[in-house]
């Protein structure tokens, strides 16, 4: 949406709030913020940078301050300039909707608008508002009908369905469970999902179609689509951040570095005296969330970089001089280095890093 045109965008909201309700009161204050929404666009355009207009010449400084707030002058200044922006509409129409709504303003709550009028000065707002600032008004009022309310429940569905079937979620038997239980859905959004699914099948499978509750349920169904979709984006940000690969990518991860001690590999002799009670010890990265490291081959050429999923913790080992993990021990830091699978007896990991650098996570 162009910032310029936000207040008209809110005041045509909110006049198709007021025509929804259908009352005599709500049709006058629907066309006062219709005509409001006309006037502050006409006036707000008029006033827009020179930039705006691709090199195209509009009205001086002051010609638009001759025209001393009056909604007539403004109205002549964008016939005169911008003539291609309002073929189609004629002047004079807007002109009259303006008195007709200053006598709906200043002489009381007897008068009241002709329904003709009140469309026609909607549908002039919505193709002004298209035309000066390339914005496609539209309303659920005109919107919600039961080939879109199922078309949006489809798009509900499909939304669930990614957050279902994200690798995130480890039960394929209580998915709303392990969803809650993983931050990917919320009690409140559960809720209100089993309540607008109710209210579309009662909708969608009844005999008559009420139009009162079509909108109602569109809204809702609306609602709910718009939070899924917010939901829906942090999970794909969840997933994109915990898929890796092994070398030679290089990677950095974050969590806590601990040390733990393993026994040794089995020591083979003749002598049953001879079994070493050695334990070895290793650095380990805790990581932050788990993830998934995958190979960049084939599968039958991946060895033992083979795809790793819900790695949780990471063997650290380096060669480098510089690189001191045990100065890192027990404190929240971001590793980068390349992954590599356990080859050998001494890899206590499914998956291992040789670590290039280490430092101190401070977003942790």
């Amino acid at each position: 949406m162009s910032v310029w045109a936000s207040g008209a965008v809110e005041l045509l909201s909110h006049a198709a709030q007021h025509i929804s309700l259908n009352s005599a009161f709500d049709k006058r204050i629907a066309f006062i913020s219709i005509d409001n929404a006309v006037e502050i666009m006409t006036r707000i355009y008029l006033n827009l940078p020179k930039q705006y207009f691709n090199g195209q010449r509009g009205p001086t400084r002051r010609e638009i301050e001759d025209c001393n707030n009056s909604f007539s002058a403004y109205l002549e200044l964008l016939n005169r300039y911008f003539r291609e922006k309002i073929i189609g509409l004629d002047v004079g129409d807007i002109e009259y909707y303006h008195r007709l709504r200053n006598k709906l303003y200043h002489d009381g709550t007897g008068l009241s608008v002709d329904e003709e009028h009140l469309k026609a000065y909607f549908t002039i707002s919505k193709i002004l508002i298209l035309r000066l600032f390339d914005i496609d008004f539209k309303t659920d009022y005109e919107e919600a009908n039961l080939e879109k309310l199922i078309g949006l429940w489809n798009k509900v569905e499909e939304n669930l369905n990614e957050i279902f079937e994200s690798d995130i979620l480890r039960d394929d038997t209580f998915k709303w469970e392990d969803a809650l239980s993983s931050g990917l859905l919320t009690t409140e959004i559960i809720t209100e999902i089993i309540s607008v699914r109710s209210l579309r099948n009662q909708i969608v499978h009844g005999d008559n179609i009420n139009e009162e509750r079509l909108l109602d349920a569109y809204k809702k169904v609306k609602e709910v689509l718009t939070k899924l979709e917010k939901n829906v984006a942090w999970v794909r940000d969840k997933v994109r951040n915990r898929n890796y690969f092994f070398e030679p990518v290089v990677s950095e991860i974050k969590g806590q570095i601990n040390r733990e001690c393993y026994p040794g590999p089995p020591f083979f002799s003749e002598d049953e005296n001879d079994f070493p009670s050695e334990e070895y010890e290793i650095w380990v990265l805790d990581l932050e969330q788990s993830i998934n490291v995958h190979s960049e081959v084939r599968q039958e050429d991946e060895g033992f970089n083979s795809t790793q999923y819900n790695v949780d913790k990471v063997q650290l080992c380096s060669r480098r001089e510089d690189v001191k993990i045990e100065t890192y021990e027990g404190k929240d830091v971001v590793v980068k280095g390349r992954f590599f699978g356990a080859h050998t007896q001494f890899h206590f990991a499914s998956v291992l890093m040789e670590v290039i650098n280490i430092k101190m996570n401070l977003d942790g």
